[in-house]
This record gives C-alpha cells, structure tokens and sequence, in this order.
C-alpha cells in the first residue's frame, strides 16, 4: 500500500469537493485505503470523512423533524390559548350585553 500522510489526504479532499475523486466510494477505479505513519512507525487509516457526512445527514434530518414538530406543537399551544381567551372574552361581553339590556329597576 502506497504511504499517504495527512497533508496529501487533506489536499485530495480539497481538490475534489462534492465530486467524485479517485478512491472514493463512487469514483473511478479502486478504492484505496489512505495510509500515514506516526513518529513511532505505528500505520494507522486517514478518516475521509465520508461517513462523517453520511451521519451528519442523518442527524441534521432527524433534529429538523424535531425541530418543525416542536415548532408545530408550540403554535398549535398559542392558537389554543388565543382560541381559550376569544371564548371567555365573548362570554363576558354576552354577559354584560344581556345585564345591560335589561330594564332598569326603580
């Protein structure tokens, strides 16, 4: 496996954003692993960040679901209580209409 360090992976990335490079999941020809080497010789893989944008999707759709149903139930409440306050408003104007209509006593 060729040796690939950070810098060259992360240039790879800039190169190609939102298009299909070069050993990426749907790019041409084979998928290579991107390999660097620590100070103590140890391999390990460079994250691409494909599925980071793959749960990032994810999670963004799931809290905008969240988001418009909390959005929906809050104005839902207000027009509850616009609709609660409208009815007792009426009942005490019907109230004092009818108090008012009535013929005076004496």
């Amino acid at each position: 496996m060729p040796q690939v360090s950070y810098a060259d992976a992360a240039q790879q990335r800039r190169r190609c954003p939102g298009q299909a490079c070069p050993g990426s999941p749907h790019g041409p020809g084979t998928r290579t692993k991107a390999v660097g080497t620590t100070a103590a010789g140890q391999e390990h893989r460079v994250h691409t960040g494909y599925m980071g944008r793959i749960i990032g999707t994810i999670l963004g759709a799931i809290l905008a679901i969240w988001l418009a149903v909390t959005a929906a139930g809050g104005i839902f409440a207000t027009l509850k209580a616009f609709l609660i306050i409208g009815l007792i408003a009426l009942a005490v104007f019907i109230v004092v209409w009818f108090v008012a209509g009535r013929p005076r006593r004496g």
